[in-house]
């Protein structure tokens, strides 16, 4: 992987975001074109009560969880799922450089209250946990060795469990 495409990515994701930040700081002008606004009238109605049935289970799904190693080392990653009950998961990686793998999903498939911890190399273990991660109702953990040898830990909320992902073979159409 060499480091130009990468450069290009973190330039166009630092250009995104920024117009997204900007979108989001903009005014909440309620007007037409001609420079008149319009007055509107706070709203005053009751919320419906909610139904206990219809809430939301609690907790975050854990989807999948992969990690990566871009430094020319070879390094060992120790990586452990934890539920309410204990250890759901518990796997040592050795990782030449340049390589990565896809942990096997066998923790639970609901919404939970987790923790993952990532050991680099024997040394002391980072942990992540939903909270940590944003309010999300399902979070993929990306667990990178940086190329200096550095453990840092990503999350995203979109593919595989978490959003649409690859389409299953009874999802294909003919």
């Amino acid at each position: 992987m060499s480091e130009l495409p990468r450069r290009r990515l973190l330039a166009a994701t630092g250009t995104a975001l920024t117009g997204t930040v900007a979108g989001c700081m903009g005014s909440d002008w309620n007007g037409d074109e001609s420079g008149e606004s319009e007055k509107t009238e706070p709203d005053t109605t009751e919320p419906e009560p909610k139904n206990e049935t219809d809430e939301a289970p609690t907790g975050t799904l854990l989807g999948k969880i992969s990690l990566e190693n871009l430094d020319d080392e070879t390094h060992t990653i120790d990586a452990i799922v934890e539920f309410d009950d204990g250890p759901e998961h518990w796997s040592t990686h050795e990782l030449s450089g340049d390589n990565g793998v896809e942990l096997e999903r066998n923790w639970p498939s609901d919404p939970g209250d987790f923790r993952v911890m990532f050991r680099l190399d024997g040394g002391e273990p980072t942990q992540v946990t939903p909270a940590g991660l944003g309010k999300s109702s399902c979070v993929n953990i990306f667990a990178l060795i940086d190329r200096n040898g550095g453990l840092k830990v990503l999350s995203d909320t979109d593919g595989g469990p978490c959003g649409d992902g690859d389409a299953a073979l009874d999802d294909a159409e003919e």
